[in-house]
């Protein structure tokens, strides 16, 4: 039934996205309305949290918002590149459906901020392998990953999407690769001349050198419940996974390579928990775009679409639990 409605490019599309969206509001919040302050939010999202830690309800508008904007961006973007079907609002019901998940996942923090402006440079580099020359792009990529990084330091794990995405698109030309740390480089010095203005450039310079010095901080506590939850949907998400893999091959060699890029979005993102420490709930935001786009395909792509409403259903009741139980 939802997946027809999807299919049809229904405007019932919109209501969906409503209920889901009211939910978010309605569901039990059994956490803080906004994440609190880490060691790696390079002071940026120290400032935001600071204006905002006094109105709960005014924080949580915020991220309701920026999840908003991520999933209209993410929802054009793969209809752009024929990821998606035309008018299906599916990405963006699944988005919002992962930010359901869990209540530290709805709540302004500094990985939610983050990963909008890396979604900004998957966009980028989705755009780069119909150009001849995609200087914009590869600028734009770095520029934007280093930004989410100065919010969260953790993001800056990112920088090695653009280079390898080089690598899979096959750009050999070193302009691409220049002007990658040409963006990268001037993203720093932004905020590299803003921390000197306002005196704590040698605080952040000491905070970046205690990250490296210790980088590993993985830290995870599920309670039962949620370990089961999400062995659910990660047996979902390995399952669809394989199918991208196996059907990658029949695709045309521009959608090959840009769910090649998605997949090692998803590796990234599954990596960066390594730094994610005691802010893992928070730090799932990273896994959001490259889990809808994966579980698009799956349910899009499938023959047997009463196996593929099947799963959406489960999905939706994993979630429904994990904010009840």
């Amino acid at each position: 039934m939802l997946l027809k409605i999807f299919r049809s490019q229904s405007p019932i599309q919109f209501l969906l996205i409503l209920i889901i969206g009211l939910l978010l509001w309605t569901l039990p919040d059994r956490g803080a309305s906004i994440q609190p302050p880490a060691n790696f939010d390079s002071g940026i999202y120290r400032y935001i949290s600071g204006l905002f830690v006094a109105s709960s309800s005014f924080s949580r508008t915020i991220a309701f918002i920026i999840i908003i904007f991520q999933a209209a961006l993410l929802n054009y973007l793969l209809i752009k590149n024929n990821l998606a079907a035309k008018n299906s609002l599916l990405p963006s019901f699944l988005l919002i459906l992962f930010y359901c998940s869990t209540p530290s996942v709805f709540q302004l923090s500094a990985p939610l901020i983050s990963s909008f402006f890396i979604l900004l440079a998957v966009a980028e580099l989705a755009s780069m392998y119909e150009l001849k020359y995609a200087f914009t792009e590869s600028f734009n990529a770095s520029f934007f990953i280093t930004i989410a990084s100065f919010f969260y330091f953790p993001a800056f794990i990112f920088i090695l999407l653009p280079w390898v995405s080089f690598l899979i698109y096959r750009i050999v030309s070193w302009r691409e690769w220049v002007i990658s740390f040409i963006g990268m480089t001037s993203a720093i010095l932004i905020f590299a001349f803003f921390y000197f203005w306002n005196n704590k450039l040698l605080n952040v310079w000491t905070s970046i050198i205690q990250f490296f010095e210790n980088p590993l901080r993985f830290h995870i506590q599920l309670s039962t419940p949620e370990i089961i939850i999400w062995s659910i949907v990660g047996l979902i998400l390995l399952s669809a996974i394989f199918n991208l893999m196996n059907h990658v091959n029949e695709k045309i060699i521009a959608i090959r390579r840009k769910y090649l890029v998605s997949l090692l979005l998803f590796i990234i993102s599954i990596l960066s928990f390594t730094y994610a420490d005691s802010n893992y709930r928070f730090h799932l935001a990273f896994l959001a775009s490259p889990v809808v786009i994966i579980l698009n395909n799956t349910l899009m792509s499938r023959k047997k679409q009463g196996r593929a409403e099947l799963i959406l259903w489960i999905l939706i009741f994993a979630v429904i639990a994990s904010r009840t139980i």
